[in-house]
C-alpha cells in the first residue's frame, strides 16, 4: 500500500509525503499549510490553507514522487478541499474562511491557463451568517459541480461547461445543520451528506433532491460539543463511515436494500480530532487522519466492513489532515 498524506505546517517542514503503511517516507515536498491532497493519474493537487490567501499547487509524477510545475493564487481564505475533472481538465477549491468557490483550468503539462473564483452570497440580512463553503466535488459524467457551504446550510450544483460553472440548482438544509461533506452512491442515484453542526448524515433521493432519511451519528441522550468532519461510503454500497471530532468517534452505518442507513457500529477514536477519511479502493482498509494528535491510523476491515479488532496500525503526521491513496 502507498498513500500520499499531508497535513498544516509552515513552508520548510515535511508536510506532503509518499509513504508505505508503515508510514516509511518514500517522497516528500514542503509547501505552505498543505490542508488537502489529491491524485488523478499522473497528476497531483494540494491546497494551501492560510487565513489571508488560497493557493492550488499542480503536480506532476516524476519517478517515485511528484515534481512541482505551477502554483496559482486565488481570491478567498482557508482554502480546505480541492478536487478535479479530468474531461475539463479543472480543479475546484472550496474556501471555508472566505466563502469563495474556486475554479482553474490546466494545459497538459499542469500549469494554470485560467484562474477564477466565486462568492457564495448569503441569501439573508442576518449579518451572524457567514458564508464557508467546504467541499467541491465532480459527478461521474464530468457536467456538474457539487458544492456545500456550512455556512450557508446550502448545497450547490453548478453546471460545467467550456471551463466555466453556473448555478444550476441548489439543496436547501434546515438552518445550523451545516452540510459539510457529501458521496454519492454508484448510479449516483443516492446522496448521503454529512451535517457538521447536527451530527447527522442526510440521504438524498437523485436526481429529485428528495430527503428520504436523516440519522444521527451520535447515542441517544448525548450531551456536550460535537462535529461531524468526513464521510465514506464503501464499495459494496452496504457500509457508510462518518467522523465525529470533539465526542471522539467513529460510526459504521448499515446500508439496506433501499440504500438507507441503520446503526452497526460506534466506536471511540483511537486519536484526537479525525479530520479526513479515505477507504482503500478495495475496500479493506479504512484510513483516519488525526489532525491534533497529529498520526494517521490505518484500519483493516473485515467482511462487512467492519474493523477487525487489534489489527489497526498508526503512525505519526503532524497535523495529518489530507490522505490519498496511490
Amino acid at each position: 500500500m502507498e498513500l500520499l498524506i499531508s497535513g498544516y505546517g509552515e513552508k520548510g517542514n515535511t508536510n506532503i509525503i509518499k509513504c508505505n503503511e508503515k508510514g516509511e517516507v518514500i517522497w516528500s515536498d514542503t509547501i505552505e499549510a498543505p490542508s488537502f491532497v489529491i491524485v488523478s493519474g499522473e497528476r497531483m493537487f494540494a491546497a494551501t490553507e492560510t487565513p489571508n490567501y488560497a493557493y492550488i499547487h499542480s503536480y506532476v509524477r516524476d519517478g517515485i514522487g511528484y515534481r512541482l510545475v505551477d502554483s496559482a493564487k486565488f481570491d478567498g481564505t482557508a482554502l480546505c478541499h480541492i478536487c478535479f475533472s479530468e474531461k475539463n481538465m479543472m480543479v475546484f477549491g472550496a474556501c471555508w474562511g472566505s466563502g469563495h468557490l474556486l475554479y482553474a483550468t490546466i494545459d497538459n503539462d499542469g500549469k494554470f491557463v485560467k484562474t477564477a473564483s466565486v462568492y457564495q452570497t448569503p441569501e439573508t440580512d442576518d449579518k451572524d451568517v457567514l458564508s464557508r463553503v467546504h467541499f467541491v466535488h465532480v459527478n461521474k459524467a464530468e457536467d456538474t459541480l457539487l458544492a456545500t457551504n456550512v455556512g450557508l446550510d446550502i448545497i450547490y450544483f453548478y453546471s460545467i461547461k467550456d471551463g466555466e460553472i453556473e448555478v444550476k440548482d441548489k439543496i436547501y438544509t434546515v438552518k445550523d445543520q451545516h452540510p459539510r461533506h457529501v458521496v454519492f452512491n454508484k448510479d449516483e442515484s443516492l446522496l448521503y451528506v454529512i451535517t457538521e453542526l447536527s451530527n447527522e448524515v442526510l440521504v438524498y433521493e437523485m436526481p429529485e433532491k428528495k430527503l428520504r432519511q436523516s440519522i444521527s451519528t451520535l447515542p441517544a441522550g448525548f450531551e456536550g460539543k460535537s462535529h461531524c468532519s468526513a464521510i465514506c461510503l464503501s464499495p459494496d454500497e452496504k457500509t457508510v463511515y462518518g467522523a465525529n471530532r470533539y465526542s471522539e468517534s467513529l460510526i459504521f452505518f448499515g446500508v439496506d436494500e433501499n440504500g438507507m442507513l441503520y446503526e452497526k457500529l460506534r466506536l471511540p477514536t483511537d486519536g484526537e480530532k479525525p479530520r479526513h477519511m479515505e477507504l482503500t479502493g478495495d475496500g479493506k482498509n479504512l484510513i483516519v487522519c488525526y489532525q491534533t494528535s497529529g498520526e494517521v491510523c490505518i484500519m483493516p476491515l473485515d467482511d462487512n466492513g467492519l474493523p477487525i479488532p487489534g489489527a489497526q496500525t498508526k503512525f505519526p503526521f503532524h497535523d495529518a489532515s489530507g490522505i490519498a491513496e496511490l
